[in-house]
C-alpha cells in the first residue's frame, strides 16, 4: 500500500458497495435487536463503527486510530451518567484491551495496537463482562476459520489474518446477545 490511510470521505466512498452491502442491513438488524430496551440509537452507532472498523481492517489491515477514538469517545457519552460510572467503563475498557495488549506484547506485533484500541473502545460499551465475552466470542470465530483455512490449504501457518472484523462481530454479538449468552453459560455451568 503506497498511500497513507486516512479517515476521509473518500475512503469511505472507495468502500461505498461494501458499506452499503453490509452495513445497511447490519444497521436494520441491530435497530430491530435493540429496539425493545430503548438502546436503539446506541446500536446503530455501535454498528456504524464497528462495520467500518471491519471494513477497513479486512481491506487495508489497519484499524484506524480516529475511528477508535471516536468510537470510545461516544461509548463515554452513552454511558456516563455522572462520575459513579467512570470506574465501570475504566474497567470495561482494561477488560477489552489489556489482554490484546498482552497478547501483542508476547507475539511481537502479531496483533495490531488497532484491535487492542478497537477492543478497549469495545469494552467502554459492554462493561468488562461483556468485553471479556466479545474477546471470547472473537478468539472462537478467528480461530475456527483460521483453522478451516489451514486445512483447505488456502492459508499458511505463518500468513497474516485480520482480527478486526472477528472483533467487531465479538462486540456486536457481544452488545446484542451479551446477557442472554452470560446467563446461558451460567445455568449450564453452575446449575
Amino acid at each position: 500500500m503506497g498511500e497513507e490511510l486516512t479517515l476521509t470521505g473518500a475512503l469511505f466512498l472507495r468502500h461505498r458497495r461494501a458499506f452499503l452491502a453490509g452495513g445497511v442491513p447490519l444497521l436494520f438488524f441491530s435497530a430491530f435487536l435493540c429496539r425493545g430496551d430503548g438502546r436503539i440509537w446506541e446500536g446503530v452507532v455501535l454498528t456504524s463503527f464497528l462495520w467500518a472498523a471491519a471494513v477497513f481492517d479486512y481491506y487495508y489491515g489497519l484499524i484506524l486510530d480516529r475511528l477508535t477514538l471516536s468510537m470510545a469517545a461516544l461509548a463515554v457519552c452513552f454511558h456516563l451518567h455522572g462520575f459513579s460510572d467512570m470506574p465501570s467503563l475504566l474497567l470495561g475498557a482494561f477488560a477489552g484491551g489489556m489482554p490484546l495488549f498482552v497478547l501483542s506484547v508476547l507475539t511481537r506485533g502479531g496483533l495490531g495496537g488497532g484491535d487492542v484500541k478497537l477492543a478497549a473502545a469495545g469494552g467502554l460499551w459492554l462493561g468488562w463482562q461483556g468485553a471479556l465475552l466479545s474477546l471470547a466470542l472473537a478468539s472462537w470465530f478467528g480461530g475456527l476459520l483460521a483453522m478451516i483455512l489451514l486445512l483447505s490449504g488456502r492459508r499458511r501457518g505463518r500468513d497474516a489474518m485480520a482480527f478486526g472484523p472477528f472483533l467487531s462481530a465479538g462486540i456486536f454479538l457481544s452488545f446484542c446477545f451479551g446477557e442472554r449468552i452470560l446467563a446461558l453459560y451460567g445455568a449450564v455451568c453452575f446449575g
